[in-house]
């Protein structure tokens, strides 16, 4: 499950990869200036045509002469104004490079054609230590921006015999990031082609990128400062203390005394705070707070209604002790009474230590005490007071075994389990006891009769409330069916489990991992 923290994160992250391919993708500046120079080289190229048809079409003029000419007018800088111009006479069937030159303008320096200058100072501040660090990132998002604007803006390589009938016009990368557009137009003697201009123009594109988006890079990088300190404050105002509450919700509580922690549940430097964060630890201390008075109320309301019931029964009992001496039928009905008034007060008894021991669970304290002496003390007791002389006891107790818990309701686990045995057991079987630990694998304790046994479909129903069966005849007398429900609970609150099984002695085998 992914955190809070993550997700604001991840937001923000999200966030400012979509500024950045936006920014990539949406910049279409290089294609649409080279699509405007190829618009203007092309107007260029008729321009030229058209100040050289004169000379080209004169009859007159040898070659030698026309090339002389066609020198002198475009040799003036002020009226050309391309990088590169070249006019060929058109020799069908050749190539370009065998037609003959009337204007190779190859001599011409090659100067850059797009000059920011708003930006060049910006760019020779920056320049004068080593690259900056926006110049480096300017310089990685041109390694993935140029691909992109290569495949929009770079044209098959040129036919050039198709240029008689019209002009060619093509754009090739050439070295140093740089394009070369080139325009070949004819000029036309009526429907016969006499000639070729040739215009070339360079648009370097690394630079043009650079100056252009070196400012539009701070900014989106400003930008992505800023969402990243507002995140990071979200979080420490917002997903850190949620993180802590959890946390704590999360945190295994103590053993020891987990009233008292229950109680002081809260964090600490939270509780000064009034926003959605404050108020959501001041609802999990109300319902913390509501959790440990509603244990003292049901342990009060327990022990009151145990009061009040077992006060009418202990009177039914003693008036039925005073009736057993009349005539034998009397005495049958009397006797069953007694019985079930017994029952009765053993149900009402168990019913409220059950309510007890919900309380003593949370809000006793715990303790490490030794498990072996409270086996060994119990058992002993079992068989001083044995009446059975068919009945045996077996035990088989590592010597100290310890850990923390409660002492008198683990006493009471091992009674309930003996009780369980001897009830199913009795006059004549065995009991067996065994208790070890083994380093890691924790504490096993187990009680195993030679009883009736539990089948697999009760192994569940027996430790529920008000179950008192094994099998379909066997049964417990005067049983209420809260005593292995009462065991279950006591060992689940210490992390314990318990199960039961079919014992090599032909009964039952409750056994308890810890």
């Amino acid at each position: 499950m992914r955190s809070i923290l993550f997700k604001i994160l991840t937001l923000v992250l999200i966030t400012n990869v979509s500024l950045w391919i936006f920014f990539l993708a949406s910049d279409d500046f290089v294609q649409n200036h080279i699509n405007s120079k190829k618009d203007h080289l092309f107007v260029t190229s008729l321009l030229y045509g058209q100040m050289a048809a004169p000379i080209l079409n004169d009859s007159t003029l040898t070659e030698f002469q026309k090339t002389v000419k066609i020198g002198n007018v475009f040799s003036n800088r002020d009226v050309v104004n391309s990088k590169s111009l070249n006019i060929y006479r058109f020799d069908a069937g050749k190539s370009i490079e065998e037609w003959f030159k009337y204007f190779d303008g190859s001599k011409h320096s090659r100067q850059l054609p797009i000059k920011i200058s708003s930006l060049a100072p910006i760019a020779l501040n920056d320049s004068k230590a080593d690259p900056s660090a926006v110049e480096h990132l300017v310089s990685r998002l041109f390694e993935l921006y140029k691909p992109l604007v290569d495949r929009k803006v770079l044209t098959d390589p040129m036919v050039e015999e198709r240029s008689r009938f019209f002009s060619q016009t093509e754009v090739l990368s050439d070295f140093d990031n740089a394009y070369v557009l080139r325009i070949l137009a004819p000029i036309r003697n009526g429907r016969k082609t006499i000639g070729i201009v040739e215009v070339r123009d360079y648009y370097e594109i690394q630079d043009a990128y650079l100056g252009r988006n070196k400012i539009r890079l701070r900014f989106l990088a400003g930008i992505s400062v800023i969402t990243l300190f507002l995140a990071l404050a979200l979080s420490v105002s917002i997903a850190f203390p949620l993180r802590r509450l959890s946390k704590r919700l999360n945190q295994k509580i103590s053993p020891t005394d987990i009233a008292e922690q229950l109680e002081n549940f809260g964090i600490t430097h939270m509780a000064d705070r009034h926003d959605e964060i404050g108020k959501l630890q001041q609802s999990l201390l109300k319902l913390t707070s509501q959790v440990v008075e509603l244990f003292k109320e049901k342990e009060q309301f327990a022990a009151e209604v145990s009061h009040e019931l077992k006060n009418p029964i202990a009177s039914i009992i003693a008036y039925a002790e005073t009736f057993e001496g009349q005539t034998n039928e009397v005495r049958e009905k009397i006797t069953k009474i007694k019985a079930q008034a017994i029952r009765m007060d053993r149900l009402v008894t168990e019913i409220s230590e059950t309510a007890i021991v919900d309380h003593d669970l949370v809000m006793q304290q715990r303790e490490c005490f030794d498990f072996t002496d409270t086996i060994h003390e119990i058992v002993r007791h079992y068989e001083d007071t044995n009446q059975c002389g068919g009945l045996k006891f077996d035990q088989d107790l590592q010597p100290g075994v310890s850990f923390t818990g409660l002492q008198e309701r683990w006493g009471q686990v091992v009674v309930n389990l003996l009780d369980n045995a001897v009830s199913f057991t009795r006059p004549a079987g065995v009991i067996r006891v065994t208790l070890n630990q083994h380093g890691k694998q924790g504490i096993c304790f187990v009680v195993e009769d030679s009883g009736p046994g539990v089948s697999k479909e009760m192994g569940e129903q027996i430790f529920e409330r008000f179950f008192s069966s094994r099998t379909g005849t066997a049964s417990k007398e005067n049983a209420s069916g809260l005593g292995l429900a009462l065991v279950k609970q006591i060992v689940v609150a210490h992390g314990g489990k318990i199960t039961v099984d079919r014992s090599s002695l032909g009964g039952a085998k409750f056994e308890i991992s810890l």
